[in-house]
């Protein structure tokens, strides 16, 4: 449910996916007892023969060895605690590091979510203090970032927890948007890019790596739904998000693997909008120049130059 190949392979987003995975674990001899297990708790002689049994039925769901498995190292990093050993979560791949990295440098605190704004810092008129905001933004960075360290130099088991805990949430989270996206055909087309506005999105997308995860998710699982005809499949993709902290629109592109010899195509998109209208108010200094951000007041005016000019 949470591989992106697998999820789009099967369609696992509408209920006749769901029902063909079934179909394929039953012709595999995997009964729903097993299948909905931890990896870890299903029987031995299934955990042993998975793997063939995925290379002899997935053939004909549609599955292609190339893409199903991935070669990785997983490290035994000790017991993160005395409570869930028999879940066997010291047991981490290269893969699920990665997840955890970017989830805890990605993390937003619930004091600066959109469900918190009255209690924001404000200025004297009354009126959000953006700046103030941004200085307390800028601090939970650099925590995210001591954090992060700390997994990665596994020196405290707490903190390597943690990670797998938010890492989990924001897997979740990518899914259920994504799925959203689809079944609400937010998607929208221009020349050179299909691009995505949502105003309530989760507080996790506050953050341009979030964002940037769903992005590839999309890509990677529904671009063939998206596109509508084979030859604009593999099209970058903008995510646009309202993030109602800042009173702007969060704005993150995303090429696919295809077309990333091409270049990124939207650091030139964004600044040609830039220089067509310089009354626009934005944050440019993403280390990512795919990513920009736009005042609520302006983005109108942005998403157009954009788009008639992709």
């Amino acid at each position: 449910m949470h591989s992106p190949y697998f999820y789009g392979a099967f369609k696992l987003h509408r209920d006749k996916g769901v029902r063909l995975l079934k179909r394929f674990f039953a012709q595999a001899g995997i009964s729903p007892s097993q299948y909905g297990q931890f990896f870890c708790k299903m029987q031995l002689p299934i955990r042993k023969t998975i793997k063939k049994k995925f290379q002899q039925y997935g053939k004909d769901v549609g599955l292609t060895e190339r893409n199903m498995f991935l070669d990785q190292f997983v490290r035994n990093n000790g017991l993160l605690d005395d409570v869930s050993t028999s879940l066997f979560l010291n047991e981490l791949s290269c893969s699920d590091a990665a997840h955890i990295l970017l989830a805890q440098l990605s993390s937003v605190p619930a004091s600066l979510s959109g469900a918190s704004l009255d209690k924001l810092p404000t200025n004297a008129d009354g009126h959000r203090d953006l700046q103030a905001i941004q200085v307390l933004e800028r601090e939970t960075m650099c925590e995210n970032f001591y954090r992060a360290t700390d997994a990665v130099l596994n020196k405290d088991s707490a903190s390597l927890k943690e990670g797998l805990g938010l890492a989990v949430e924001v897997a979740k989270a990518v899914q259920s948007m994504a799925r959203m996206i689809v079944d609400t055909k937010l998607m929208r087309k221009c020349s050179r890019f299909r691009w995505c506005k949502v105003e309530q999105p989760g507080h996790i997308f506050r953050h341009s790596l979030s964002v940037r995860k769903l992005s590839v998710w999309l890509l990677q699982v529904f671009f063939s739904e998206l596109s509508g005809t084979k030859g604009d499949s593999q099209k970058p993709l903008l995510m646009i998000l309202h993030d109602r902290v800042r009173e702007s629109y969060l704005c993150v592109g995303t090429t696919p693997k295809k077309g990333a010899w091409e270049g990124d195509c939207f650091g030139s998109i964004f600044r040609s909008a830039l220089r067509a209208d310089p009354s626009l108010k934005f944050a440019y200094d993403f280390f990512d120049k795919s990513c920009i951000e736009i005042a609520v007041d302006d983005f109108d005016r942005f998403l157009e130059l954009i788009t008639s000019t992709a």
